[in-house]
């Protein structure tokens, strides 16, 4: 679907006024393993970062616009910008981020559902969600070294929140995301770091980006 213009820059500088918050959290990874768990705590970032999370957010914000429900999917661009630069610098889509998240947005769903009086909508996200994960769990089980279970987290998630629109959706998104980390994994490759089967490619980005692409249309 496509947006309104006060309905796209409502959500864009909305997600710039949040970029502040947004970059502390990417700096509280990977450092915050056995230290200081309390990753929500605000940190002064640099102009760099601060800058990068902002174009990051405002982009996905931008596209959030055009799904529905919006304040589901600005909450999830929201926090995929955070997992997306996170998972660019670490290789890492932190539980702590992802878990919740995924409540947080588990309950706009529902409350979503119980406005408009669609429960089926909920019911799907929740077995697309279900199906997709078990999927990637499969797939991260048997490729360990390839997939984490960031990975298939975050797989689960973006299934669920396309599976709100229906299940042409949950296989678009699928195929999108496929294909964005394929086009990853060539820039790696061509970039003179190298790429062998054991190569973890950061699939954040190709994750969230191609979740809202396809929900955006």
């Amino acid at each position: 679907m496509f947006s309104t213009w006060p309905t796209t820059l409502g959500c864009v500088a909305a997600a710039i006024l949040a970029s502040p918050v947004l970059a502390g959290w990417t700096a509280a990874f990977p450092g915050v393993a056995g230290r200081d768990m309390s990753w929500w705590h605000w940190r002064p970032v640099s102009t760099a970062r601060l800058l990068t999370v902002a174009a990051v957010a405002a982009g996905l914000a931008a596209l959030a616009a055009g799904a529905a429900p919006v304040p589901a999917w600005w909450i999830f661009a929201a926090g995929g910008a955070t997992l997306a630069v996170i998972d660019t610098e670490h290789h890492l889509l932190p539980a702590r981020i992802v878990h919740p998240l995924t409540a947080i947005l588990l309950g706009v769903l529902a409350l979503s559902a119980s406005v408009t009086g669609e429960p089926g909508r909920l019911v799907r996200a929740v077995l697309a969600a279900t199906l997709v994960g078990v999927v990637w769990f499969l797939i991260a089980f048997t490729a360990p070294t390839a997939l984490g279970l960031g990975d298939v987290r975050m797989a689960a998630l973006t299934a669920g929140m396309l599976g709100w629109t229906g299940w042409s959706a949950v296989l678009a998104g699928q195929v999108a995301t496929i294909g964005l980390a394929l086009t990853t994994a060539g820039v790696i490759a061509v970039s003179g770091t190298g790429l062998t089967r054991t190569t973890q490619v950061p699939m954040g980005s190709a994750f969230v980006f191609g979740a809202l692409l396809v929900a955006s249309f």
